[in-house]
């Protein structure tokens, strides 16, 4: 009860809008004993997500490729995959929903705020999402008996904050009933996580000022600033005039490029650079470069980066995307979801990608790896080894888990070859010989000169062929 006061008390009286926003940036306010999202960097992700193009086309992507997976069994020990009815919740999550809307959300929760809960309810046949930047991760100090002290995670508290109404009150969530997945740990917390743009968090504000720095340079006559100065003295209501007669007849782009015309005495000249000659491009390039290498998106698949080799450079870049980003993080929300799911004893919860139109390529790879592995196990099989132990060296690659099959007939090399079935006569496509055939068959001539009948002529002598020569030469 002590915690559950401490947990009440600290928080009476408290709004999160009164935390300074750099402090909040910086640290998490509360004691050790909870951990919470820090509301004001939610809602500076949730405007970056609005406001930046390349954060909301990154975090799309990963959308779209994450919320693709069917989630399924494995079994655990010659994993194949199946389903049955404990999936339901899952697949559909709430009235409406599909399994692909709840990796959407937990997919946008966890690169906004870096953490997702999802609340299922007891006795309700669905799921609930809690909002992260409303949630608290409460937890007490466990004390062992042989020294020392660790954290566990007891429950979650959601508050919504003062400015919001009619979402109630403040409620306790026992660890128990809620999935916490949070893939990218933070590294001065026990249980919260870390979003993605945490690192990125100084490129997205460059990025946002490059671009308000364009929209002020078109509002501005789309040219660079310039300075008019006169011979002589003007007045102060003067200038203020000129002024505003140039920024009415000149600025926005509806009038840029259109002819300036000076009184006599008035003299222009340029005080600012052109966006290419302040290379923009290159430099807002580089800012881009960094906010998709924080979220693991390759360039080309947001289209900022043209194709290369007839979509090669996409296939590869999308299948490098999978393998070290989708891969790694639909095991981990298997993991985290695995508590609600039902898993049967000796399975696991997993994902089947076999319907992502996107993974093809990798698909074919895969099966092209499973043809190679099956020869393999034809190989051992004929070796004489057991099945179970020659496919556990296959997926190990530890020859000493090969154990030989006392039941299985003797391995022969004649008549069989390398991964394929025995076979009487490998190779042979001729017909073979009558039986009682005994004699050779019968073979051409060997020389162009012997008359087709097996014999070479005879030899002769030089001076015999020089007589003959003479004698012909002769007639």
């Amino acid at each position: 009860m002590r915690l559950w006061d401490r947990l009440f008390s600290s928080r009476a009286g408290y709004w999160e809008g009164m935390a300074s926003g750099a402090a909040v940036l910086t640290s998490t306010y509360g004691g050790p004993d909870r951990e919470a999202v820090l509301p004001q960097w939610a809602a500076w992700a949730q405007q970056a997500n609005a406001s930046s193009a390349v954060v909301f086309a990154a975090l799309y992507v990963r959308m779209s490729l994450f919320s693709e997976a069917v989630f399924q069994y494995q079994a655990k020990d010659d994993k194949h995959l199946f389903g049955n009815t404990g999936l339901a919740k899952l697949e559909e999550p709430w009235p409406g929903g599909t399994s692909r809307d709840l990796l959407a959300r937990m997919e946008q929760d966890v690169s906004l705020a870096g953490n997702a809960f999802i609340w299922d309810p007891p006795d309700e046949d669905r799921l609930v999402r809690l909002r992260p930047d409303w949630t608290t991760i409460v937890s007490e100090l466990v004390t062992v008996p042989g020294g020392g002290t660790y954290r566990n995670k007891i429950g979650y508290y959601v508050e919504p904050p003062k400015s919001v109404t009619d979402q109630g009150q403040g409620q306790f969530y026992p660890a128990a009933d809620v999935v916490h997945w949070a893939p990218l740990p933070d590294p001065v917390a026990d249980f919260k996580g870390m979003s993605w743009l945490t690192p990125a968090y100084r490129d997205v504000q460059g990025d946002d000022g490059m671009t308000q720095y364009k929209i002020k340079y078109l509002d501005n006559a789309a040219t660079p600033n310039i300075l008019i100065r006169y011979s002589q003295k003007l007045q102060p209501g003067t200038v203020d005039a000129l002024r505003e007669r140039m920024a009415a007849r000149y600025a926005s782009p509806q009038n840029a490029f259109k002819t300036l015309i000076l009184d006599q005495g008035a003299d222009l000249t340029v005080v600012g650079n052109s966006l290419s000659q302040m290379d923009f491009s290159n430099v807002m390039q580089a800012g881009t470069e960094r906010i998709l290498a924080d979220s693991m998106v390759p360039a080309v698949l947001v289209g900022l980066e043209p194709l290369r080799g007839a979509g090669r450079g996409y296939q590869e870049s999308l299948q490098k995307f999978a393998n070290l980003w989708a891969r790694p993080q639909w095991r981990s929300v298997c993991g985290a979801l695995e508590q609600i799911a039902g898993t049967p004893a000796g399975n696991r919860l997993w994902f089947d990608t076999g319907d992502i139109t996107a993974l093809q390529d990798g698909e074919m790879e895969r099966g092209q790896t499973a043809l190679v592995k099956s020869q393999a196990l034809l190989a051992c099989r004929q070796a004489g080894y057991t099945r179970d132990s020659a496919v556990q060296f296959i997926n190990s690659g530890d020859v000493g888990m090969l154990k030989p099959d006392a039941l299985a007939p003797a391995p022969s090399m004649q008549g069989a070859g390398q991964h394929q079935l025995g076979q009487a006569q490998p190779g042979a496509t001729a017909s073979p010989l009558p039986p009682g055939t005994t004699t050779r068959l019968p073979v051409g001539s060997t020389s162009p000169g012997d008359g087709g009948n097996g014999t070479r002529p005879g030899p002769v002598t030089s001076a015999a062929r020089r007589a003959l020569t003479n004698g012909q030469g002769r007639e």
